[in-house]
């Protein structure tokens, strides 16, 4: 998932990005200029915020997080 790498590099983790009710109030994403570069060398045509890609993953596949959950139980 070329997205992916812009979540990365914008300083969200896994958890952030499914995490749908928001990260912990204190967290602040820090972008990571390494993983910036590393995004525009192999996605530079998905480049978007991570609020966008979220909320696009969110909208494709709205049952996600309710699936993983099921298959944790």
């Amino acid at each position: 998932m070329a997205a992916g790498c812009w979540l990365l590099a914008d300083g969200f983790g896994p958890w952030e990005a499914a995490a749908f009710y928001g990260p912990e109030p204190d967290w602040a994403p820090r972008v990571n200029e390494n993983l910036v570069a590393i995004a525009e060398q192999h996605a530079p045509a998905c480049r978007a915020s991570a609020a966008t890609i979220v909320a696009q993953a969110t909208q494709e596949f709205p049952d996600f997080d309710d699936t993983i959950m099921g298959l944790c139980r």
